[in-house]
């Protein structure tokens, strides 16, 4: 997959993970300003895509050290993550061609 695809996605994939999130409503309230919110937004995308771009194109030996690297900061404080119906629910708005 080329670099290009893989930076949308990412945006897309964080867009979507921070769409009416915790962030949008303390950047309502003013806790944070919007350029707060757009560096929040940026670290997340980048990260995001530095991690599909580890496990779509690079070696197996760099993406293994990266996931080595990462289960050194796994949180074990907390919860497992579990469907987000935010993101869920695009998909009942697309028919099901039934392949992929």
């Amino acid at each position: 997959m080329n670099d290009y695809t893989i930076k949308q996605i990412a945006l897309m994939i964080a867009a979507s993970c921070l769409e009416k999130s915790i962030v949008d409503e303390l950047n309502g309230k003013g806790t944070i300003t919007d350029e707060q919110k757009m560096a929040f937004n940026k670290q997340v995308s980048d990260g995001i895509y530095t991690f599909l771009l580890y496990m779509l194109n690079k070696p197996p030996q760099e993406y293994s050290a990266l996931l080595e690297e990462l289960a050194k900061k796994y949180p074990e404080d907390w919860p497992l993550p579990e469907i987000d119906t935010r993101v869920a629910s695009l998909t009942a708005q697309l028919p099901y061609t039934g392949s992929p």
